[in-house]
């Protein structure tokens, strides 16, 4: 995706796209800022920039009701193993427990995928149906991995698929996904796996986020499903909304689905122009290059150029 060679992969699947928000458990307090690349600007953190005029960056009515936060958080995540079983609180549990206004709904485009030791990409998501709270209390507990993943729905995955994920449903991204994720602002994440690649234990902290076992498992939500209730539910069917002989743009998420975010994907083949709207975006670009053209600047862009729109 960046262009570097050779491409490995790491044990830092995640890439933060125009984030003002930080890691909680980094050792650094920035980790998780983005910083800015633009002439005049280089090496100054968004957020900063951003709180000189959240209304000029963000919109009026988006700083009204959200002040400077921008509300929402992208990721690009490359999972080349299945990452940690985990689940997020909702916006009433983080209220309660971490003082915080916004939970962690979040919403996954799959850009690609890859086939990683004979096994087709998948993610796991939802509770089956039988699966109790104290079945998964107990798993959880005894550590047993195998009856944990059992108990969630082993989807399979393709380029092009989109899933709204909401707070409390458990899930796991598994190995040999590429994909976008839209969530709301925060770093709050329960694991359910003690061991970081089944091999490193996770810090007492980071595995209940402060608040203890019983706290967490409260902060899951025990609704089973079928797996045609669960899809019914999560995946979400894209569709185009506008089009043209230079351009494409199919919503993938948008407030049909819910209120805390939207994503689109805009497919350019000459030239697009597209209307101003009254609040901001953040783009990733996936493929390909061009320019990019506002008022009196261009700038250029390609394959994994990151931009905030104000």
């Amino acid at each position: 995706m960046q262009g570097i060679a050779p491409a490995t992969d790491g044990n830092r699947p995640e890439e933060w796209v125009a984030s003002t928000i930080t890691s909680r458990y980094a050792d650094d307090p920035n980790t998780g800022l983005s910083v800015i690349d633009d002439a005049g600007s280089e090496g100054r953190y968004l957020r900063d920039l951003i709180a000189v005029d959240p209304a000029a960056y963000l919109g009026t009515d988006h700083v009204a009701n959200f002040g400077e936060s921008m509300g929402f958080l992208a990721k690009l995540i490359d999972s080349d193993k299945r990452l940690n079983i985990q689940t997020h609180p909702d916006n009433r549990k983080a209220r309660e427990y971490f003082n915080s206004p916004f939970g962690k709904t979040e919403a996954w485009y799959i850009i690609d995928t890859r086939i990683i030791e004979d096994q087709d990409p998948y993610i796991y998501l939802g509770f089956k149906p039988g699966i109790t709270k104290d079945n998964w209390i107990k798993w959880i507990k005894e550590q047993d991995i195998a009856s944990l993943e059992a108990s969630l729905h082993r989807i399979p995955v393709k380029k092009g698929d989109v899933f709204l994920v909401e707070s409390g449903m458990p899930h796991a991204i598994g190995s040999g996904c590429f994909l976008a994720e839209i969530q709301e602002p925060t770093d709050y994440t329960f694991r359910v796996e003690k061991m970081m690649n089944g091999s490193v234990p996770y810090p007492e902290e980071v595995y209940h986020q402060g608040i203890g076992y019983e706290k967490m498992f409260e902060c899951f939500h025990y609704d089973a499903y079928t797996l045609e209730e669960l899809l019914t539910k999560t995946r979400i069917q894209p569709r185009v909304k506008s089009s043209s002989e230079g351009h494409v743009l199919l919503e993938l998420l948008s407030a049909r689905h819910t209120t805390r975010f939207s994503m689109d994907k805009l497919t350019v083949s000459g030239t697009c122009s597209l209307d101003p709207t009254d609040t901001f975006s953040t783009a990733v670009v996936l493929a390909g290059e061009g320019r990019l053209s506002h008022a009196d600047s261009t700038i250029p862009v390609a394959r994994s150029t990151e931009l905030f729109l104000p």
